[in-house]
């Protein structure tokens, strides 16, 4: 064999003796799977932080469909939302789900035969008890600029919504639309 390939093939005695076969050691694939680890978590947790939220509701404002203790998801980036949604209001003091009832455009007001939006009355399949407007808080007839909503709970004679704080503000007031509720208790 010639010497540049003998000396080219001969280990170099500064550099420490590789293991057998050529593989890494234990420690190093140990390290290797935690910053795998690291680095799933760390995605995960800011896809959590930034695209979804999580909030457990903390009345029975919108009982019968959402009850006080159910953990709600929702996601933060859909913010054009129609009446009927269910999103999550931040009223300063704490985060509330409320149901969207007019949006930019509509005109609410209140007659003798209840809620009416646009001039129309409103006649909701999930909510029981009849709505009224509160005796303090905004007046009527409002009518809802650009990037405002009117929230109300299901449960009317019980919550705190549109009626007593006025329109929402979709930038600065709402977290987000729920995706899906997790009932924790009282099944």
């Amino acid at each position: 064999m010639p010497t540049h390939l003998a000396e080219a093939l001969a280990p170099d005695p500064a550099e420490p003796e590789a293991q057998a076969g050529g593989e890494p050691s234990l420690l190093a694939e140990l390290a290797l799977l935690a910053l795998k680890i690291a680095f799933v978590a760390g995605f995960a947790a800011m896809v959590l932080v930034f695209m979804f939220g999580l909030t457990i509701v903390p009345d029975e404002s919108m009982s019968p469909m959402v009850r006080e203790g159910d953990l709600i998801v929702y996601y933060r980036l859909q913010k054009q939302y129609s009446a009927g949604d269910l999103i999550i209001v931040n009223d300063g003091e704490r985060k509330e789900v409320r149901r969207v009832i007019a949006v930019a455009g509509d005109e609410v007001d209140f007659s003798e035969s209840g809620l009416m939006v646009n001039g129309y009355p409103q006649s909701e399949e999930r909510i029981y008890v009849e709505t009224l407007p509160f005796s303090e808080g905004i007046t009527y007839p409002v009518k809802l600029g650009e990037g405002k909503v009117f929230v109300l709970g299901d449960n009317r004679p019980q919550s705190r919504d549109s009626r007593l704080y006025g329109l929402v503000d979709v930038e600065s007031g709402t977290e987000g639309e729920v995706m899906t509720m997790i009932r924790r208790r009282n099944f």
